[in-house]
């Protein structure tokens, strides 16, 4: 596909989802949101707010048509590399009781386009939850700033290195601020994805499990590729201090599909389709697995294991900064209530008393022991759940 009918498939897909947020949300509220884009060679987007808590809400997203470029030749290129990899190499997938590279149930233009439209969207949907959440006005009243009025806040997302580098508590504001937009965003996409396969027209009845599974799969994998891609070549070392404006993308990466698996695993759709959660966990570990794989050997000549996710659980350093964002999370949970332009609780973050006990446990002394740990440990499903 050349760049610029992947620009057009990306305006139109952007643009239904920001007319029927419209009609839906703002609308009501007697607001408007709109989108742009911008030629900016930027790999990201960003979320603009023009109004104050209590008027209505006139909101923006940005993308830079390079993000959407990027993303479209990433999978091409996770695709082809899957179809031209020698056998040998997917023998791992021996474990996952199915050596099937992508599901069957889709055809190769279908792979790319899929995975394309679940990575863009989701990212959407992410800034979207920064705007329903009015994160923009958080993080200046609760960030060093006080409580400076501002006319227009932007909240930035994948392309921090062109800011200032942020710390202490404006570092923390802004990762559980991130933290809880990734949420939003996971639940917005899960939700759409439900509803979008109860379409007969996307699917028939007898064929709709096989496709709920592969349609999920590549979800997983395109947004195991905007992560990998935003992490760059660097390893997952575990890091319990708060820096800079994002957590660490893959840190994010294993935090969503956590929830992912928690939230898929307790709903069913109107004809009684379910996932169980053995299959929800295999379904997300084989598409980390092959993106982790494609990410490897793309950046060196072998498979490196210092890109394979642990598990958010497994790493001591990795409970002490979650120790912190819970912390924030706490303080500025009942203003975000108060300013909030979506009332669902499904889009709130929340931890679980069983993961604040896990929390409470982890000892905040030393946090570099895990770090050269290389075993993957499943996270537990228990981290995030619905919020009231």
């Amino acid at each position: 596909m050349e760049d610029a009918e992947i620009y057009e498939l990306a305006g139109d897909i952007l643009g239904r989802i920001t007319n029927e947020t419209n009609d839906i949300i703002y609308a009501p509220l007697g607001g408007k949101l709109s989108i742009y884009w911008s030629e900016r060679e930027i790999y990201g987007a960003y979320a603009s707010s023009l109004s104050q808590s209590d008027k209505p809400p006139q909101h923006s997203i940005t993308i830079y048509y390079e993000f959407v470029r990027q993303v479209w030749r990433d999978i091409e290129n996770f695709c082809e590399f899957l179809r031209s990899r020698p056998e040998g190499d997917f023998t791992p997938y021996e474990i996952y009781d199915n050596r099937t590279k992508l599901p069957e149930c889709f055809n190769e233009d279908q792979h790319v386009r899929n995975m394309f439209i679940a990575a863009i969207t989701w990212v959407y949907f992410h800034e979207l939850g920064h705007l329903l959440q009015e994160h923009g006005i958080i993080r200046h009243e609760f960030g060093p700033r006080g409580n400076e009025a501002m006319q227009t806040t932007d909240v930035h997302d994948f392309e921090v290195s062109h800011h200032k580098p942020i710390n202490d508590r404006e570092a923390l504001v802004s990762h559980g601020t991130e933290l809880a937009a990734d949420f939003a965003a996971t639940i917005f996409y899960a939700t759409d994805l439900l509803r979008h396969i109860e379409d007969p027209s996307f699917a028939d009845a007898e064929e709709q499990p096989e496709v709920l599974c592969g349609t999920l799969y590549l979800m997983v994998c395109g947004l195991s590729l905007v992560f990998f891609r935003f992490n760059g070549s660097k390893p997952i070392v575990p890091i319990a201090a708060v820096e800079g404006s994002h957590p660490k993308p893959l840190t994010r990466l294993e935090l969503l599909l956590s929830q992912i698996c928690e939230y898929l695993g307790m709903v069913e759709t109107e004809t009684g389709h379910s996932f169980n959660q053995e299959l929800l966990e295999v379904l997300c570990t084989k598409a980390v697995f092959s993106t982790t794989m494609y990410w490897s050997w793309t950046n060196g000549d072998d498979f490196d294991v210092s890109f394979t996710l642990r598990g958010g659980q497994s790493s001591p350093a990795n409970m002490q900064y979650l120790q912190k964002i819970v912390a924030i999370w706490d303080e500025i949970l009942p203003r975000i209530k108060e300013v909030r332009r979506f009332l669902s609780p499904l889009i709130l973050m929340r931890f679980t008393d069983t993961f604040r006990e896990k929390l409470n446990s982890v000892s905040t002394q030393g946090s570099s022991t895990e770090a050269n740990a290389t075993a993957v440990t499943r996270s537990s499903p228990d981290e995030f759940r619905i919020s009231s």
